[in-house]
């Protein structure tokens, strides 16, 4: 398993994903047993402190980072 924290303001988003090459069943068994674990840390001034605790095989990205477009108060910018 493993731990992210990260900071998200209102309106931002976090984007949950796996490796197409990844072992699905194995995966799936990690996901039956443990799940994932979504912990509020803090809040404070309009953001949350989140903390994942997921399987290594899931990916854990800002949305912004998913497809690189840069982003304005968690709005993606049009291009």
């Amino acid at each position: 398993m493993g731990n992210l924290c990260l900071t998200r303001r209102a309106g931002e988003q976090i984007r949950l994903t796996i490796d197409p090459a990844v072992d699905t069943d194995k995966l799936l068994r990690l996901l039956l047993r443990d799940g994932i674990t979504v912990q509020m840390l803090e809040v404070d001034h309009g953001q949350v402190r989140l903390a994942i605790e997921a399987p290594n095989q899931v990916k854990i990205l800002r949305a912004e980072l998913v497809d690189g477009r840069p982003t304005v108060g968690g709005a993606i910018l049009a291009d």
